[in-house]
């Protein structure tokens, strides 16, 4: 059995990858995330919904490739912060409640006083909480569903439900966890302090491993339904944005990868934690000990392209808008992207708007606005000197047009990873090191490939 096969639980896609044993990527299925919005601000994935496209998913891709009988290990790429509430059955009591959910908006942060403290900061990484982040949606269920609190024995991040029901084993991926707040990550454990400031017992809190943990074979039932072999083992992937790092070759202190995707993030490893840092820079574990990653993230993302695109009534191809936009000087004539763009449609995305505007116009707006958040990021995550290189990751990888601009407002030369599914590939390459013993490095330089975004003027 040679191949890996990885679920990425992306915000926007479910996507199932299959790799050979070079680092190929030789299958995928993807379908869209099925969230279910059953009230304005709600944003919730039934379990049963879960598991069923997961199942679904990858047993089309079995027929696609001929079936998974020589998959040796699943692994997995995740969102965070969005989580359930189980039973002391393991049963579900509440759906996944995605981190998109806005019913906390408004709520008083229930960990204000702990996450202003100096001590919060250099024990979690994290530099702010709001709505989106687990404990402030704990803290709406304590106060508006009690009930279901009480009956509850068992929290699990959307990964950790996965590796429960794949396997059993009520554990967490270190960075995955460290991303809500409540983790000492120097220690890998539960901050008591942090977890008793909002009522969470730490016996309902899985246990903390790094990435690439192997937690052994897979439930026979769960095998079965996925079409995989027996023998096949689960291993702990991690965090989607950390993953794509890995998958981009972003292994060694001071590299620098980027995806421009729903959301622009831009993580810089680092042999260090950072004890004075920047505003807004996450820090969490690495796969290794002794090593971090620092994160950065903005809504000036490649979904404001995605979003006007769609405005558009022949909704043009991705190309063709590039196409347009390379036809109009760096600048874009005066047209601004507004700053408030991810809360406006249309027309109102933008500032400076003119009759003789094209949509090319617009578009070039948009792609020098992107690149110019990136820019604030990497000199967030890298403020001595431009860094030698970007490795880049997303939809907007696959633009030249997009590179050369990010490169040319860089000044340094940014480089699209040659794999369609980047994410997975980080963690595959992560079971395949705890399967065959292989450094990541050496995985790197065997599976990563790249090709260059002109430097020369956009």
């Amino acid at each position: 059995m040679s191949k890996i096969l990885v679920l990425d639980l992306g915000t926007t896609y479910f996507k199932v990858c299959l790799f050979d044993k070079t680092g190929q990527l030789v299958g995928l299925q993807r379908v869209a995330t099925p969230v279910e919005h059953p009230a304005d601000g709600r944003a919730e994935l039934p379990v049963s919904t879960f598991r069923q496209s997961l199942v679904r998913a990858t047993n089309d891709l079995a027929l696609k490739v001929g079936g998974l009988h020589d998959v040796a290990a699943v692994s997995f790429a995740t969102q965070t912060n969005s989580f359930v509430l189980l039973d002391k059955r393991g049963e579900p009591l509440t759906p996944i409640l995605l981190w998109t959910d806005q019913r906390a908006l408004g709520l008083d942060n229930p960990l204000q006083n702990l996450a202003t403290a100096p001590q919060f900061r250099a024990k979690t990484g994290v530099p702010r909480l709001d709505h989106h982040f687990l404990p402030a949606k704990m803290y709406w269920l304590q106060q508006h569903d009690p009930s279901t609190v009480a009956k509850t024995c068992r929290l699990a991040l959307i990964s950790d439900y996965l590796t429960w029901w794949m396997t059993g084993s009520h554990t967490t991926e270190a960075g995955a966890a460290g991303l809500v707040g409540l983790v000492d990550i120097h220690q890998l454990r539960w901050w008591p302090e942090a977890c008793q400031q909002i009522g969470l017992p730490l016996e309902w809190l899985p246990t903390i491993v790094r990435a690439g943990t192997d937690l052994g074979p897979l439930r026979p039932s769960v095998a079965e339904a996925f079409g995989l072999p027996v023998a096949c083992r689960f291993i702990v992937g991690c965090l989607d944005q950390y993953a794509g790092a890995i998958g981009a070759g972003n292994l060694e202190p001071g590299s620098i990868s980027e995806t421009t995707g729903t959301v622009m993030a831009t993580v810089r490893c680092s042999d260090y934690f950072e004890n004075s840092p920047r505003a807004d820079i996450f820090q969490g574990p690495s796969f290794k000990r002794g090593q971090y990653y620092q994160m950065v993230f903005s809504e000036i993302a490649a979904c404001l392209l995605e979003k006007y695109r769609n405005s558009l009534p022949d909704l043009p191809s991705f190309s063709k808008l590039d196409e347009w936009a390379a036809s109009v000087p760096l600048g874009a004539e005066g047209l601004r992207l507004h700053p408030d763009a991810p809360n406006r449609k249309g027309a109102d995305l933008f500032l400076n708007r003119r009759d003789d505007h094209t949509i090319g116009h617009e578009v070039r707006a948009i792609l020098e606005a992107v690149a110019g958040e990136l820019d604030k990021q990497v000199q967030l995550l890298h403020p001595q000197y431009p860094p030698k290189e970007v490795r880049s990751l997303g939809g907007a990888a696959r633009s030249k047009l997009w590179l050369k601009i990010k490169s040319a407002k860089l000044g340094c030369t940014v480089q699209a990873v040659d794999c369609a599914e980047p994410t997975s590939l980080g963690a595959a390459m992560l079971a395949r090191q705890t399967l065959q013993g292989t450094s990541l490095s050496e995985l790197a330089r065997k599976w990563v490939r790249v090709g260059k975004g002109d430097l020369p003027g956009p």
